[in-house]
């Protein structure tokens, strides 16, 4: 049965596409249409084993006024991770319930299948030596660790944010910050000692991730925010014995020099400039505070010396799939978006760069909330697109694949090369 708007459903998309596991079908409708959860599961993931933070980064909760934590990443039968947070939708809504000590997910009243969530890591609900609580310094994905060092995008000071973002939008986040019970710029030594702590938890964690808002200050534009991401990755480092350590900054497309700073003075052992949309019209209008700061061309040839340093497979980059569709300006049609999405993909494949997709969901404190998204077939052509040009060229995601990242539908697919 098709939906009511006339698009494939997932079970049809499952029976057409069957190079796609079903999981990975499941997994980006439901990024893209979100989850609601049940009083019952609400309650069952407040257990010690499920509960995790109440601010989200990008401020979706149930009841902002409950007390209620939210639960980790969302786990499908197959293992497959789903970085999802509960709360309002965009459109029809998947529903989890607890039944019996155990999660299902629903699709208008029906049974889809079992789901889990990530259990919570042992470092939540200690605190540094600093008596700052662990879980404000670093979030936890099944088998990665983020830290946000600066949270504060100054893209927003000027209204030339991305127009899809809502990063640092958590009401209670902001709160927390306006008070002063979360830091703005996290301490060196709180990071240190959280990532101590998390790394004592046998088979847990596999690799350290870094991102935060934009800061172009300094006497040329992203120093002193270079200058914050060495500090910030010294620190991590002293945890580890080796010279670089399993770890993915996602940051601006920085000048090669500044590059070159960050892998000769630290343990980083991959970097990801997210270009977002691939083309250049589009690029201007959506990112307008990374065209004015960096423009598309020299993000582009950023990207690209970036691989003469990391090497090759080492650099990535990401667009958020369906923003290039987002109205008045978008394309018309999925084939026209898919088209310059592949076109960006094997631009930067022949490059040695790895070009990963992440579902947009239009977030109610972005500019483009409420707008309409593709429909999922375009995700499920566009997953399968990005998988085989990148292993046409002898990419492998390993950095950003379901273990590390658990984001992108199209490294998933590396499970079953």
């Amino acid at each position: 049965m098709a939906e009511s708007n006339g698009e494939l459903s997932y079970e049809q998309l499952v029976d057409r596409y069957p190079g796609v596991p079903r999981f990975v079908i499941l997994k980006l409708d439901v990024q893209r249409r979100g989850i609601g959860l049940t009083d019952r599961a609400w309650d069952a993931v407040q257990a010690p084993y499920y509960r995790h933070r109440e601010s989200t980064t990008y401020g979706v909760r149930r009841d902002e006024n409950s007390g209620r934590a939210s639960p980790g990443p969302l786990l499908l039968r197959d293992g497959t991770t789903v970085l999802v947070s509960p709360g309002p939708g965009f459109g029809n809504t998947y529903t989890i319930d607890a039944v019996d000590g155990k999660f299902f997910i629903f699709d208008q009243g029906k049974q889809i299948d079992e789901v889990d969530f990530s259990p919570r890591p042992d470092y939540y609900g200690k605190k540094t030596s600093r008596g700052v609580p662990m879980e404000s310094i670093a979030s936890a994905r099944p088998q990665r660790i983020d830290i946000q060092p600066y949270r504060h995008c100054h893209f927003w000071d000027t209204g030339d944010q991305c127009k899809y973002c809502a990063f640092f939008t958590d009401r209670i986040e902001q709160r927390q910050l306006d008070s002063g019970k979360i830091q703005k710029e996290l301490n060196l030594d709180d990071i240190h000692e959280t990532v101590k702590e998390a790394l004592k938890e046998p088979g847990r964690f596999s690799q350290v991730n870094l991102t935060a808002g934009a800061d172009y200050s300094g006497s040329e534009p992203f120093e002193n925010e270079v200058n914050r991401y060495i500090a910030v990755l010294q620190a991590i480092g002293r945890n580890f014995t080796s010279r670089r350590f399993p770890s993915q900054l996602i940051a601006p497309a920085y000048t090669k020099k500044h590059i070159r700073r960050i892998y000769d003075e630290t343990g980083l052992s991959s970097y990801c400039p997210d270009i977002e949309v691939w083309d250049e019209r589009l690029f201007k209008w959506i990112c307008p505070g990374k065209d004015k700061w960096v423009g598309r061309d020299n993000w582009i040839r950023a990207t690209l010396e970036a691989v003469d340093i990391f090497g090759w497979g080492n650099v990535y980059t990401n667009m958020v799939a369906g923003v290039e569709m987002a109205q008045p300006h978008g394309f018309k049609t999925v084939d026209e978006a898919l088209k310059s999405s592949f076109e960006g993909c094997e631009f930067f494949a022949k490059h040695g760069v790895q070009m990963l997709s992440l579902v947009w969901r239009p977030w109610g404190a972005s500019e483009f909330r409420g707008l309409k998204q593709p429909p999922l077939e375009y995700y499920v052509r566009l997953v399968q697109g990005f998988h085989d040009i990148r292993k046409a060229y002898g990419l492998s995601p390993d950095n950003d694949d379901f273990k590390h990242c658990g984001n992108h539908g199209d490294s998933d697919l590396n499970r079953i090369d």
